[in-house]
């Protein structure tokens, strides 16, 4: 049975689990053929536990990062773990300059930092970091609605 390391408030977060003494980030994402969400695990570090726990920033960016993927699963694929598992050390250990340029080249989930309160006019510069410094743990799928006229 997995031990839940760390999670945040909402069951949509990636969350971190044990399982025989291996970290694991959980991510939920994709449907499967009954439309019910999709789970997909790969292994982290230590050191990426930390600052996920830490940072709900760079919790955030792992997070809009990792859904592109799990959405390309589809309802039946296996997550691109290799894909999943280089965007760690990228987003979670380097300076926010580097970080930013991370999301120059990777598909990443616009609508969901704007439903965690990320500054619209920082997100289109592709200054993430800096857009996510009043984010909130609490999505208000509204906010991404106005921003991005859906």
């Amino acid at each position: 049975m997995d031990e839940i390391v760390f999670s945040r408030e909402s069951p949509w977060f990636p969350f971190v689990a044990r399982r025989d003494g291996q970290l694991l980030l959980r991510v939920v994402g994709g449907a499967d053929a009954m439309h019910d969400p999709r789970e997909f695990s790969f292994p982290i570090a230590e050191a990426h536990l930390a600052v996920i726990s830490a940072s709900l920033t760079r919790h955030l960016l792992l997070y809009c990062a990792l859904t592109p993927l799990a959405n390309k699963a589809g309802i039946n694929e296996p997550l691109d773990q290799e894909a999943a598992v280089a965007l760690l050390d990228p987003i979670l250990l380097s300076a926010d300059g580097d970080v930013d340029r991370v999301f120059w080249k990777t598909p990443w989930d616009r609508r969901l930092l704007l439903a965690h309160g990320a500054n619209f006019r920082l997100l289109k510069r592709v200054q993430l970091v800096e857009a996510l410094r009043n984010a909130t743990a609490h999505a208000d799928w509204s906010r991404a609605s106005k921003y991005l006229g859906r």
